[in-house]
């Protein structure tokens, strides 16, 4: 989402602090979570900006590894012909009991990894997903695609698939900003860069990324 310097700061009734735009308070984490998009029994954590990564890895180590049992249990038992492979009463039990856990396991996430892409894809989070279908108000919706840079980080295309923590461009704007100050500070650094740019001036702040790239400070305290 673009930032509005007319839109106001929202304060979080538990925390009494700032709520960064697009985070959640979560009751069983009790701390608000940037970009929150939901409460994971199985990582017994949130989901959010700082984790959304080993989100995807977790999902997608899962539904390998119920590939490759199913793939596994299905040749042995169908292709396989040696005397080895006779199957006594027990392992038939097995197999039907961990076909059946696979095959659900593989479903479950198969369905998650399609909501984590349209989350991607649409820069709306399960929570706020589901608030603007209740809501009839999906068609108003202003957020932007998350870029993979802001998922994987921007250490290398060899990192994406290991589960170490991303290195972030702009860790501020990837947490949301943790603080009012730092957030009016970056909406007051757009604003220069577009007066300067419609009077053919360049702004003292470049980009709108920070004087220096990356800020690497308090911002931690909103990392899940």
């Amino acid at each position: 989402r673009k930032m509005n310097s007319d839109t106001p700061l929202s304060m979080c009734s538990q925390c009494q602090s700032f709520k960064p735009p697009l985070s959640h308070h979560c009751r069983i984490c009790n701390r608000c979570v940037s970009r929150m998009d939901h409460h994971c029994p199985w990582m017994n954590n949130c989901v959010g900006a700082g984790n959304l990564k080993h989100f995807i890895l977790f999902l997608i180590y899962t539904w390998l590894c119920n590939c490759m049992a199913l793939s596994l249990l299905a040749w042995n038992y169908f292709f396989c012909v040696s005397e080895q492979c006779t199957f006594t009463t027990l392992l038939i039990q097995l197999s039907r009991i961990t076909s059946i856990l696979s095959t659900g396991s593989l479903l479950f996430t198969s369905s998650m990894i399609m909501n984590v892409t349209y989350g991607v894809m649409t820069g709306i989070g399960t929570i706020d997903r589901l608030k603007k279908k209740a809501l009839d108000t999906m068609l108003l919706s202003e957020e932007e695609p998350i870029l993979l840079k802001e998922i994987f980080g921007i250490a290398g295309y060899h990192t994406w698939f290991f589960p170490i923590d991303p290195v972030f461009e702009n860790y501020d704007r990837v947490m949301g900003f943790s603080t009012t100050q730092r957030l009016l500070r970056e909406q007051m650094k757009e604003k220069e860069s577009g007066s300067g740019a419609s009077s053919g001036s360049v702004s003292p702040y470049g980009n709108g990324s920070g004087t220096g790239g990356s800020y690497y400070d308090d911002a931690s305290a909103y990392n899940v």
